[in-house]
């Protein structure tokens, strides 16, 4: 089955089959009179696809072109708990379908079975559902109420593999996909937030790899020594630019690589400023000494061996995890998903789980529409596909009339939304050419 008809199906699934059991046990659709379940899912999908800022008059209109003739105030009056519910339940069974690509983004890429960009982003909630959906509370942890995005990206496919909610208040180290099980012979890159090197064991020992910063406080030591390194004087005793040695991790002293680079020293400079900031904020001190030093290294640690992955393909690799930070960026900005707006809480939330189901029938879409073609633009894509959502209406349940549409989507995006050109290279170009990679190296 071709890309286009696995999106077809998945979306006409959505609107038709699973929309009634989401209905079901919400209640929202009592009896009928104009809306039934799957009218009312696509005129809040569609709605917000075409205008995240949707108001209930524009909604109105998009529900006439799904067939359906209300007023504004009609709109106004379906703003209720159970379309909360409703639309929630939706998003949770929306994000159990993958769609991926047909083709891998890059050769290095097909080196694994899966590389999965692991992160997560918060969104702050209305006060009182602080016991539901717990937060951290202050200006950093977003509030008394918060619920976090757990998301993967597999940079392989660009498939959104796995998309979860949690509380607010759940670290990232704490998180379920911490223990989550991963295909053999795939790789998981995560920030340090994600860094155990009891999670590194389980990857391991299940025959996936892991790529990561080595955590500062994280014991190393050298092959056939018992004791650990003093890691930062032994490093600046090894000749450059690249250290990549066998080492052992920790107390359970997991057998890997570390692949190291010093920085010069304006990066470097920039690091600490940085470091400065986010603990100040944190906690109002300053940085140790340690810490600070640091700054002057990028350290990695990885379970890929050195046939499979050179020190300048790990660098690239773990460089493309920030694709999942601009999907983050992109939701917020484009789709508003973090955004409160709505004169009631009930109003916030009604367009808080349709903007979050929104970006992921909309990540669908830019999947299908660029097909593993790294020269395209996914942010353009995003808005371009806003222009069809008329065609996306009319073409209700059809399964064969979306199969059109996406074809037609197709055609539009491999004329357009081309990535704008740049002096230096993206994270497409470098993952197809890692020797381009313009590492300023100390």
């Amino acid at each position: 089955m071709t890309i286009v008809a696995r999106t077809a199906k998945a979306v006409t699934d959505l609107f038709s089959v699973h929309v009634q059991a989401a209905a079901a046990s919400s209640g929202v659709i009592k009896r009928l009179r104009k809306f039934d379940a799957s009218s009312l899912l696509r005129t809040m999908v569609l709605g917000f696809l075409q205008k995240p800022n949707a108001s209930d008059e524009h909604l109105a209109q998009v529900a006439a072109q799904c067939g359906v003739s209300v007023t504004p105030q009609a709109i106004a009056r379906r703003h209720t708990q159970k379309l909360v519910d409703f639309l929630e339940t939706i998003f949770r069974k929306a994000v159990q379908t993958v769609i991926g690509a047909d083709r891998a983004l890059a050769p290095i890429l097909e080196r694994f079975t899966e590389v999965t960009l692991l992160d997560s982003s918060g969104i702050p909630l209305p006060d009182s559902l602080s016991k539901l959906f717990p937060g951290c509370g202050g200006t950093h942890g977003g509030g008394k109420a918060a619920l976090k995005l757990q998301t993967e990206l597999d940079l392989r496919s660009s498939a959104l593999t796995h998309v979860s909610i949690e509380a607010g208040r759940t670290s990232d180290g704490g998180s379920e996909r911490q223990q989550a099980k991963r295909p053999v012979g795939s790789l998981r890159i995560a920030d340090l937030g994600y860094f155990s090197v009891g999670v590194f064991v389980s990857l391991v020992a299940a025959g996936s790899h892991f790529l990561s910063r080595l955590h500062f406080k994280t014991g190393v030591r050298l092959s056939g020594q018992d004791k650990t390194v003093d890691l930062l004087a032994w490093l600046a005793q090894q000749p450059g630019p690249w250290i990549d040695v066998a080492i052992q991790l920790g107390p359970e002293r997991l057998a890997c690589r570390m692949i190291a680079w010093k920085l010069p020293e304006d990066r470097a400079a920039e690091r600490r400023r940085k470091l400065r900031q986010t603990i100040k904020q944190r906690s109002g001190n300053e940085p140790s000494a340690l810490r600070l030093a640091w700054c002057d290294w990028t350290i990695l640690v990885t379970s890929v061996p050195a046939e499979l992955l050179t020190p300048t393909e790990s660098a690239v690799l773990y460089r493309a995890r920030w694709q999942i930070e601009l999907l983050f960026k992109r939701w917020k900005s484009q789709n508003l998903i973090a955004t409160r707006s709505g004169s009631s809480e009930i109003r916030q939330m009604v367009r808080i789980w349709a903007r979050l189901l929104v970006s992921i029938i909309q990540h669908w879409f830019i999947v299908t529409a660029t097909n593993g073609d790294p020269d395209r633009s996914w942010n353009k894509v995003a808005e371009a596909i806003r222009a069809f959502v008329c065609r996306f209406a009319a073409a209700g349940l059809c399964i064969h009339e979306w199969e059109k549409i996406l074809h037609d989507l197709q055609r539009v995006v491999a004329t357009t939304c081309k990535r704008n050109p740049r002096t230096k290279p993206g994270t497409a170009e470098l993952l197809n050419d890692p020797s381009r990679l313009e590492f300023r190296l100390s």
